[in-house]
């Protein structure tokens, strides 16, 4: 099952401007600072959550989802993740339309956006545009033939997390390839995919990303 580009952005975009209005006072604009003692449980549970929610169209879930991911691990706050959203979803949109990869460099410039915000919210002096072409790269091999093993791809989303958090080892790289197992196991899947065995995946990488983040 395919999302319409526009369904999804307008969704994601509707969700987060109803979260931002009801409930960021209670939550307030607060950002933490990146969080390198993540709950990697509670990470699995929500990426988790955000991939079913794409595959039946519950774009308040999906948003929700979103948000909480960027709050447990980057330790933003619930405005600033919606901030950073808007210009994600827009290049990931971008995107999936562009089989051919004519649009990068509008992608390049969303991504660049979005991690221009979550670093200065969180703290980080990181290139935002070397991050936003680690985040792309990673993007194009997963569908890519020949370049979408999970251990290729795995190895892309580990050189993003060496940007992030300042370098990489052993566990880092192993975090990448097992979240990479989770999206190719997703995949194959679609909306009947194996999600116990998605969530325990992606447990595991991220239980790895803590051990390699913490060292």
């Amino acid at each position: 099952m395919r999302l319409s580009k526009k369904g999804i952005l307008l969704g994601v975009l509707l969700a987060l401007l109803l979260v931002g209005g009801g409930v960021v006072w209670r939550v307030g604009f607060h950002n933490r600072g990146l969080n390198r003692d993540f709950d990697p449980a509670r990470l699995a549970a929500s990426e988790t959550r955000m991939w079913q929610a794409y595959y039946t169209r519950n774009h308040t879930d999906l948003a929700m989802e979103m948000a909480a991911l960027l709050r447990e691990q980057m330790g933003v706050s619930l405005w600033t993740a919606r901030e950073i959203i808007e210009p994600m979803a827009r290049g990931a949109m971008i995107f999936a339309g562009d089989r051919e990869g004519r649009r990068e460099a509008e992608v390049l410039s969303e991504l660049e956006t979005a991690y221009a915000r979550l670093g200065e919210a969180a703290g980080e002096d990181w290139d935002p545009r070397a991050a936003a072409r680690a985040e792309l790269a990673w993007w194009v091999a997963r569908r890519t033939p020949g370049q979408n093993s999970p251990e290729q791809v795995g190895t892309l989303i580990a050189a993003l997390y060496a940007l992030l958090y300042g370098g990489t080892n052993a566990e880092i790289l192993q975090a990448g390839v097992l979240r990479a197992q989770a999206a190719a196991l997703r995949d194959a899947g679609g909306p009947n995919a194996d999600w116990p065995a998605v969530e325990r995946l992606l447990n595991e990488s991220y239980a790895a990303l803590r051990r390699g983040v913490g060292m």
